[in-house]
């Protein structure tokens, strides 16, 4: 048994094989180089026709960097990410944080209103415990959860506060 010799890699493959990912899902133009080189390995040459490919796609409009951005602000909003989170994430993918929650959400994020959405989603109508030492172990993992959905101290302490309803049954 013979190996047969690697088949030539073809710009129409790798413009078949960016077609197949994007319609999936938007892709930065690093990841989808990336994606090639990785499924091409074997057969690819250099990194010059991926690069070449990638530009193509780009210049026909069906790749872009800023709408993968924007694509992906919303979706880490939609999952309750807080504004250090969501710029955390960004970066790591390549994206400018700021321009993409501009091109995502042209009036703006209220970021106090997610926040409470969150906290409600995750701890309900569920009330602090009674006791000092337990209501402070609470406060103090809610605190962690929304500090960890990267939300900064000033969106989420108001909802650690006493509400006027267990304000009325404490003990003073």
């Amino acid at each position: 048994m013979k190996d047969k010799p690697p088949v030539e890699v073809r710009a129409s493959d790798l413009r078949r094989a960016a077609m197949d990912l994007l319609a999936r899902r938007e892709h930065s133009s690093q990841e989808m180089i990336t994606k090639l080189k990785r499924r091409f390995r074997q057969r690819l040459e250099g990194d010059d026709l991926c690069h070449t490919v990638v530009d193509e796609l780009m210049a026909d409009g069906l790749l872009s960097d800023d709408r993968y951005a924007a694509s992906m602000a919303r979706q880490l909003v939609n999952r309750g990410c807080g504004p250090k989170k969501l710029s955390f994430e960004l970066r790591q993918k390549g994206c400018d944080p700021v321009s993409a929650v501009d091109a995502a959400f042209p009036d703006g994020i209220d970021w106090f209103a997610l926040a409470e959405e969150v906290y409600e989603h995750k701890f309900g109508g569920k009330p602090f415990p009674s006791d000092w030492d337990s209501k402070q172990k609470d406060r103090a993992k809610r605190g962690r959860f929304m500090a960890s959905r990267g939300f900064s101290p000033s969106h989420f302490m108001h909802l650690l506060e006493a509400t006027p309803d267990e304000m009325d049954t404490q003990d003073l």
